[in-house]
């Protein structure tokens, strides 16, 4: 699943919240899922509906994230001593 944000004011950096209808995207609200900059490659850990966003248009008029819904902690990798 993909979600842009775009700043369409050219001259100021805008910020805001971002709704999502968790419901939808099939999210668990008690769980945390990743949303994944295609351009920058940074990586955001997100949880619930709403989330903080802020774009400056002079480091990056907008975010492609890519969701991804399972997110992986340390339980999930076998250790071998």
């Amino acid at each position: 699943m993909v979600v842009v944000v775009v700043n369409l004011d050219p001259h100021h950096a805008q910020s805001g919240w971002v709704s999502l209808p968790v419901d939808r995207f099939d999210l668990d609200d008690a769980r945390p899922y990743q949303m994944h900059d295609l351009l920058s490659g940074a990586r955001y850990l997100w949880h619930g509906a709403r989330n903080f966003v802020s774009l400056d248009p002079k480091l990056s008029p907008a975010h492609i994230f890519r969701l991804r819904r399972r997110v992986r902690t340390e339980r999930d990798f076998d250790y071998f001593m």
